[in-house]
């Protein structure tokens, strides 16, 4: 787990660079590979930077009992920018849990080089709550999908 600053511990108001903030290399746009909305980088971002926060509605997970994870995060309805980010199963950034005290958030962080009018994509998961339209020849989920599967 990583940490941050924010307003309520940080001397400069949260704005040290330690912060958390939605990254100004990023657009919403079409994916070029699936024609899908997608956040695309307007400039190249280097490994390892902090693309922004992902959030939406916190739910109390019930449904899963056998997951260490007590809550999830729902942006289905409202989020960030982030929310966007599709899935693929040769994902250019992932999901990093980060922390500051006892406040805990969720990031999404490039894990490679990305380049000017790349998609942003992350993994998200090994469990099938959702049809993979990564239409990689890697894909990990091809065993699962239907051929009539949109």
């Amino acid at each position: 787990m990583h940490l941050y600053c924010n307003v309520n511990c940080c001397p400069y108001d949260g704005l040290c660079g330690n912060g958390l903030a939605e990254s100004p290399k990023l657009f919403l746009g079409k994916s070029v590979r699936t024609k899908a909305l997608g956040v695309v980088a307007a400039e190249n971002i280097d490994a390892g930077e902090v693309l922004g926060q992902y959030l939406g509605e916190i739910e109390h997970c019930t449904e899963r009992p056998s997951w260490p994870v007590k809550v999830v995060i729902n942006a289905k309805k409202m989020g960030g920018l982030m929310r966007f980010a599709n899935h693929s199963c040769e994902p250019v950034a992932k999901f990093v849990e980060v922390a500051n005290g006892r406040r805990t958030t969720v990031v999404v962080a490039t894990t490679k080089r990305i380049r000017r009018g790349q998609e942003i994509t992350v993994d998200y998961g090994d469990d099938p709550w959702f049809v993979c339209r990564c239409r990689l020849d890697k894909c990990c989920h091809r065993d699962i999908q239907s051929q009539e599967d949109p």
